[in-house]
């Protein structure tokens, strides 16, 4: 197969996803920048205050109003090269000129020098965005090149990467004429409102093509740049899997030199730290600092003697024999005592080996281990079973960074992942209500076995890890399919909502005449919608279909029949009406036998034009009839009180909401709900029992902005209104649970990493950071 046959195959096969990542793309972008626009008159007006000149104020204020009333025409350009972007993928791009793939963090200076040149504007925020979505762009590169049949990728070629999206709009606003300088501000309005938000974007498009089947278990990896001084070694090109492992490493080795010499510098200035050395020597009889360092052998053999043979009676064993347990209570109060548990084992360790005669590096280590397992047990989303249960592996986990001190630099030691495993499937597969259901067990004999079985031989948990990741494997597919299930449950119910309440609002358009008798009415409103809502989830045109058409075709026959004609006319429908009873049987045969029986009083109508007339007049007799008997009182009050037509309820809910003024606050908050990740969690208030429950949000509705969430196991749990939703949080009964994607002690080393950072800087510092936090943050949505 040539490379040309090849690309198409796979043009053929893939092109309907990257239309719904493209029409994803647009919808979100189009988003951010009403966002964009609506905060350019506040910029703009920033700048024009600070003008040197009223000509340049001037200038600030006509750009303004030039953008008030032409940013629409500037969307609508924008829309058409993201569009074109993705059209021309397909095809070999040449790579733009002007444009350095650099990862320097370069800032933008918006209009110091009325000269600044965009190109440069442009050049400095790719750059930017760029080094931020390394590794999902570089994922996404990888995928593209796959999905083009093996051509090469790179970033400026990527449709609604940072390169395109940004030479985009450039172009897009070249259509309002505006200076440089003013230029350069819109732009770098783009990059705040735009650019910095295009995290979920880029997951969403990778995902989609994952679960297309396109490097479904490509692993993460950060490149060095191919521009970085001295460039890739011959060896690095050979062996592109091993440079990036080495990357990674180097970045552990670097975080974790960095926290080491954070916690150095605190030590220097711990009091505590000095007098508990001090303390230890006097207690062993000798001077501070006579004693011998402890040896690595001399501090595991004081783990050892520390380490617990088993977990603690207050820990559910729902492996014993005949264990009912189905629910377990563990209060705030309990894992403080956890938490004091873990200092003792450290304050154990202190005393058997001699704080006085640990090296500085071991007392940093066994801090650092300390510290990950007291943000395991502040976790939000893992529950407190769990972290009760992990913390046993507080001592046998110090014994491992004594003997190995890779498990804190190396994303690949065996042992960190199963610490990151447990955390992950503890947060995800624990069954509350009845801990024999998920993965409690599974994760309970890991556990039982790192405190039996691990004296020193760290190969046991890559045993454990290879065992466990199977099971992990097993829920996630079992939850998943739970899930999907559920979200198609879901989607399936409001697509049925959406077209029968589509299908009533034709209905109720060909039934409100006077003329019609009530059983034409009921059918019209009644068994004819069941036949367009049949043609809308059967057909894929829905509304385009013919089927469609040639039902609203004989539902306006059917309505015509019974208005007033004249002979020539009754002439005609006398000839019509065998056709048009023809048309409604073949209509109804497709939903089965159920119809045609209560259809039968409208054929009876439907036999000739006599028939039809006559009901016809009998059924505007009926209404004059009814109109004239209500008594005097009754049309007093309706003469009073005017009455008002009653809309469908789906409708009327509508139109209430978007009439009803919505405050600022919550407005605010069901947008910051609606650029939600799928997959976050949230602790939620049990609209029955009242209490507090995590779930996941699974889906939602872009129609009736309805959120679907699911439990650890995937089973639906709740769906809420948006806006109730919003209300629940701005009251505190729900709130948004902060999990990230990244593994466990990863996270958790950066976390530890910042804090030492603030605990060491000076309030002036702390509140510099904090603003320039405020400024980079502002516009950002929970992800």
């Amino acid at each position: 197969m040539s490379i040309q046959d090849r690309r198409n195959k796979y043009q053929s096969q893939f092109q309907p996803v990257l239309n719904r990542c493209k029409d994803t793309v647009i919808v979100y972008i189009n988003a951010l920048l009403t966002e964009l626009f609506n905060n350019s008159d506040k910029a703009l007006t920033s700048f024009a205050q600070k003008a040197e000149t009223n000509e340049i104020q001037n200038r600030f204020f006509e750009a303004m109003a030039m953008i008030r009333n032409r940013h629409g025409l500037v969307e609508h350009e924008f829309r058409e090269l993201l569009s074109e972007g993705f059209d021309k993928f397909w095809h070999d791009q040449p790579e733009i000129d002007g444009f350095s793939d650099s990862n320097e963090d370069t800032e933008l200076e918006l209009v110091d020098h009325e000269s600044m040149d965009v190109s440069t504007a442009l050049e400095n925020m790719i750059s930017r965005t760029v080094g931020h979505h390394r590794s999902q762009l570089y994922a996404l590169g990888q995928r593209l090149s796959v999905v083009s049949g093996g051509r090469s990728v790179k970033h400026k070629q990527i449709p609604s990467g940072p390169h395109h999206l940004a030479h985009a709009f450039s172009e897009a606003i070249d259509a309002l004429g505006l200076e440089a300088r003013i230029k350069v501000i819109i732009l770098a309005l783009f990059d705040k409102y735009v650019l910095k938000q295009l995290g979920s974007i880029y997951d969403d498009f990778n995902n989609s093509l994952k679960e297309a089947g396109v490097l479904p278990h490509l692993r993460p990896a950060i490149q060095k740049s191919p521009d970085a001084k001295g460039g890739p070694s011959a060896d690095d090109k050979e062996h592109p899997e091993q440079q990036q492992e080495q990357t990674q490493e180097e970045l552990g080795e670097e975080l974790f030199g960095s926290i080491l010499d954070m916690m150095a510098n605190r030590r220097r200035t711990s009091p505590e730290k000095l007098a508990a050395k001090e303390a230890s020597a006097k207690a062993a009889g000798r001077q501070p600092g006579s004693a011998p360092p402890a040896t690595q052998e001399n501090l595991v053999a004081a783990l050892s003697n520390i380490q617990p043979a088993q977990r603690s009676d207050m820990i559910p064993d729902v492996n014993a024999p005949g264990a009912g347990i189905s629910n377990i209570e563990i209060d705030e109060q309990f894992l403080i005592r956890v938490k004091h548990t873990l200092a003792e084992e450290r304050h154990k360790l202190y005393n058997e080996v001699g704080a006085d005669r640990l090296e500085a590096a071991d007392e940093d280590t066994i801090d650092l281990v300390g510290m990950l397992f007291e943000y395991m047990l502040n976790d939000p989303v893992l529950p407190a079973v769990a972290k009760a249960l992990i913390s046993h592996l507080h001592t046998p986990y110090l014994k491992v960074a004594i003997i190995d001190r890779k498990l804190l630099t190396d994303s690949n030691h065996e042992a960190r992942q199963l610490l990151d495993s447990l955390v992950e499937a503890g947060s995800h597969w624990i069954d509350e209500r009845n801990l024999k259901r998920g993965i409690y067990p599974d994760m309970q004999n890991v556990i039982d076995r790192v405190l039996k079985e691990f004296s020193d031989n760290v190969s046991l948990f890559g045993t454990l890890l290879e065992t466990f990741k199977k099971r992990m494997d097993e829920f996630r597919r079992k939850s998943d399919i739970l899930e999907k299930r559920a979200q198609d449950s879901i989607k399936g119910r409001e697509k049925l909502n959406i077209a029968r309440q589509r299908a009533s609002q034709e209905m109720r358009a060909r039934s409100f005449s006077e003329n019609l008798p009530q059983p034409v009415k009921e059918f019209l409103e009644k068994t004819w919608v069941d036949k367009l809502v049949f043609v809308l989830l059967r057909h894929p045109d829905g509304e385009m279909s013919e089927d469609w058409k040639e039902a609203l075709r004989i539902a306006d026959e059917i309505a015509w029949t019974f208005e007033p004609k004249d002979q020539s006319e009754r002439e005609e429908l006398e000839k019509t009406l065998p056709d048009l009873r023809k048309s409604i049987e073949e209509g109804l045969a497709s939903l089965g036998g159920f119809h045609q029986e209560k259809s039968q009083v409208l054929f009876g109508l439907l036999s000739n034009a006599e028939t039809a007339s006559m009901a016809s007049e009998q059924a505007m007799k009926s209404v004059k009839t009814s109109d004239t008997v209500v008594p005097i009182s009754d049309k007093a009050a309706l003469k009073a009180e005017p009455s008002k037509p009653v809309p469908a309820p789906a409708e009327s809910t509508t139109e209430q909401a978007d009439e009803e003024e919505i405050p600022e606050d919550e407005e605010a908050m069901m947008e910051k709900l609606r650029k939600i990740k799928f997959g976050t969690w949230f602790e939620i208030k049990d609209s029955q029992s009242g209490e507090l429950q995590k779930v996941k949000l699974s889906w939602l509705s872009p129609l009736t902005a309805s959120c679907m969430f699911v439990d650890r196991a995937g089973v639906q749990t709740a769906i809420k209104p948006l806006r109730t939703l919003a209300q629940e949080i701005l009251r505190g009964e729900s709130t948004i649970l902060e999990d990230s994607s990244d593994p466990f002690v990863e996270r958790t080393l950066h976390a530890i990493r910042r804090m030492l950072q603030r605990s060491l800087k000076t309030t002036d510092d702390i509140a510099s950071e904090l603003i320039q936090d405020d400024e980079d943050n502002e516009g950002k949505e929970v992800r």
